[in-house]
């Protein structure tokens, strides 16, 4: 294996063009094509949102995107005082749902809910521009990748596992949320990359039917966030073997801590903790003013403690990140993944970063911010 990046990196890191605002409203005098009107002496800012908005959320219901979306889109409703409806798009890794909201005006009327800030978009070819180019994000939360199995599988411990998988190279079937997700990144790192063994990873629509399809005996270990295993682990339908956290986790009504991966196996920690990432984006190419009002809200509805209170049930962590913050974010969790991937020769990706200008992780303090960055708003 080949390590390029540094533990301290990833801990200390927190194709149209845009119609001017003036087009936007002559084409509305024109053909009326907008849903609500500017009042004078309003700014966009003061006039939106006048409608129920839309958040399309990127994987399936009932998984860890799924219930940190819909959880942040009920205190988020409060901010705005205006309906979000949330729908779930999964299919792609993400791509669909992402392409979907592509489609749909900047008007600030349509959002997308998903995870890792699509850092994987430009290798596996489902984007051509970076995706903090297209896209503010805002972060609303984290969680931990973890790896569990059926109560009476034969895998006692996370190295058992790890053995299995070098003396039997890809036999054991491992489910996750889709290839290039954090989940499929996570047992790459911690159980392949430089330890002789290899599996068959197995991709669903999200981490709550990967973990499903272990209860099904579809797949021998599910590889998925801790909050989508957590009720099943409570209930003794599955059994925790480690988690990527940099100690054993206790978490309320398990019998047994998680252990730490990077415990078990210290290669794990090698570039890093390994997290899963939620984050509202908005296509940046609406107007700034309803950037900000976007940004505020969502900072505001993080510090909710009735969304606090969602997520410590399912062992997730609120935290925000907006405006140029959340851009360096974005860069720096694709530079990690698009060279991860490219440096062991994972299958499916379309260019080399190199091909697509996306800096090698050692080399980001000095690339951000790129030649002709500026912030949305």
């Amino acid at each position: 294996m080949r390590i390029f990046l540094r533990r301290s990196i990833f801990l200390k890191e927190p194709s149209m063009s845009s119609p001017s605002r003036r087009d936007i409203l002559k084409g509305a005098a024109a053909t009326g094509a907008l849903v609500f009107t500017l009042s004078p002496g309003k700014g966009w800012a003061q006039a939106w949102p006048r409608r129920p908005i839309t958040l399309v959320i990127q994987y399936a219901e009932g998984g860890g995107t799924d219930t940190i979306m819909r959880a942040i889109a009920r205190s988020l409703a409060t901010q705005l005082d205006v309906s979000i409806r949330a729908v779930n798009q999964p299919g792609a890794g993400g791509a669909l749902a992402t392409e979907s909201v592509a489609g749909r005006p900047a008007d600030g009327h349509w959002l997308l809910g998903g995870a890792e800030y699509n850092k994987f978009f430009r290798v596996l070819g489902y984007a051509k521009r970076a995706p903090w180019e297209e896209w503010q994000f805002m972060k609303v939360g984290r969680s931990a990748p973890s790896w569990s199995v059926q109560p009476g599988s034969r895998f006692k411990t996370i190295n058992d596992v790890l053995e299995a998988g070098r003396e039997n190279p890809g036999t054991i079937r491992i489910s996750n949320a889709g290839i290039g997700t954090i989940w499929h990144e996570a047992t790459l790192v911690a159980l392949e990359y430089g330890t002789g063994a290899s599996f068959v990873h197995v991709p669903y629509d999200g981490g709550a039917p990967a973990a499903l399809a272990v209860l099904q005996n579809e797949a021998e270990v599910v590889a998925s966030g801790v909050h989508e295993q957590v009720e099943f682990l409570r209930t003794d339908k599955l059994r925790n073997l480690a988690a990527y956290v940099p100690e054993p986790l206790q978490i309320d009504g398990v019998a047994e801590p998680l252990q730490s991966v990077i415990e078990a196996i210290p290669s794990a920690g090698q570039i890093g903790m390994i997290q899963g990432v939620y984050q509202i984006a908005i296509n940046r190419e609406a107007p700034p003013e309803i950037l900000q009002v976007l940004n505020d809200a969502v900072r505001e509805a993080v510090s909710d403690p009735a969304y606090a209170q969602v997520l410590h049930g399912r062992v997730m962590f609120p935290e925000f990140v907006g405006g140029a913050d959340a851009d360096r974010e974005a860069a720096l969790f694709e530079s990690v993944t698009s060279w991860l991937y490219f440096e062991n020769d994972m299958q499916g990706l379309v260019a080399s970063p190199e091909e697509l200008g996306i800096p090698k992780p050692e080399d980001f303090a000095e690339y951000w911010p790129p030649e002709g960055y500026k912030p949305a708003f």
